[in-house]
């Protein structure tokens, strides 16, 4: 039995097509799954009965499975743990905000780019999710909120690397996107990287549309490369120039997310060069004190240092702004996903 998560409505059609069957049953099934929210093909009496049977042999709708939910005492954010058909677990997290409503999804489970600051990265990369992973997250999420699609917004900064799993995450909003589908538009979704630049390129050629992350983090290699490794690989001067070749092919200001470690990414030279660098594009920069954990040594800055920061910054770049990360309470925060996981991995050690 198949996800029905994996198909594109092209795909769905050629299934139709193979089967002797009318290819705009694709469109009916995408909007009595999608948009009707029916889990049960025996409901969808605008098919034949004899269809419904053969779909339900075919397709399976329960490719994750909810195994529990945290919710937030400060700022009502849930954390989700799905269960994957091979046993495996990913997180993502619900949150809302000012009439907003956001998800924020995974693409791998684990990550392979070992972030000194990430929960996430000491899992390592345990392997890809498919592309029909990535959409039941975000289906049964807004199954199971309510939520208006067309007013959602999706960010891919969950569990893994999302440029790092290219192919599935470009699959999956194909998915997501059709009128009878979710009807998510490009612009409500934001793609997060730590800076792969084969992928950074090919997300500009492929998928302009689509908002773009940094997560920068530091303004010089030497600090860089001791949060981020990949910064060996893709220094500043290569990675910069490939945001600037996005933002140019992109409608959308690239957001430049700096997570700030006390005593070293804090300084007001950091400050400074962090300008240096927004402005080199139209951008945005999110300064995100750092969520503290028993794992890492990092410190979290004091309010008057945060404070002090990112007045410096705002004073040569407009579009600053910090932000309190939510779920902090139930490590569903920035670099908090899958704490269970390592903690287990950890113990079993």
């Amino acid at each position: 039995m198949e996800s029905f998560f994996e198909y594109t409505q092209d795909e769905l059609k050629e299934w139709f097509r193979e089967r002797k069957e009318q290819p705009y049953r694709a469109n009916q099934l995408f909007n009595n799954i999608y948009r009707r929210e029916l889990t049960n093909f025996q409901e969808m009496t605008d098919l034949p009965l004899e269809l419904r049977g053969q779909l339900a042999e075919s397709f399976d709708l329960g490719v994750v499975k909810n195994t529990k939910v945290q919710e937030s005492q400060e700022d009502n954010s849930k954390k989700y743990l799905w269960e994957l058909p091979d046993g495996k677990v990913i997180e993502s997290v619900f949150m809302e905000a000012d009439y907003r409503e956001t998800i924020c999804f995974s693409t791998q489970v684990g990550c392979a780019f070992n972030c000194s600051f990430c929960i996430t990265a000491k899992m390592g990369r345990i392997r890809q999710l498919t592309a029909g992973e990535i959409v039941a997250q975000i289906f049964h999420l807004i199954r199971l909120h309510k939520s208006t699609e067309r007013g959602i917004n999706l960010v891919a900064m969950g569990m893994g690397e999302p440029l790092d799993n290219l192919d599935a995450l470009l699959k999956a909003i194909a998915i997501i996107r059709p009128d009878n589908g979710l009807g998510i538009v490009p612009k409500r979704i934001t793609i997060s990287t730590v800076g792969v630049v084969p992928g950074i390129d090919r997300l500009a050629e492929e998928a302009p549309t689509l908002k773009l992350a940094l997560s920068l983090n530091a303004t010089t290699n030497e600090v860089r490369r001791q949060l981020m490794p990949v910064t060996k690989k893709y220094p500043l001067e290569v990675l910069l120039p490939a945001i600037e070749r996005y933002s140019r092919a992109s409608k959308h200001p690239i957001m430049l997310e700096y997570v700030m470690i006390r005593g070293l990414n804090d300084t007001l030279d950091d400050a400074k060069r962090l300008a240096n660098i927004a402005n080199r594009f139209p951008s945005k920069v999110n300064v995100i004190p750092f969520n503290p954990s028993e794992l890492f040594p990092y410190e979290r800055p004091l309010p008057e240092e945060v404070h002090r920061f990112a007045g410096e910054l705002a004073k040569r770049h407009s579009g600053t702004t910090v932000r309190y990360s939510k779920g902090l309470d139930i490590l569903a925060a920035c670099g908090q996903l899958g704490y269970d996981q390592v903690l287990a991995k950890q113990t079993t050690a």
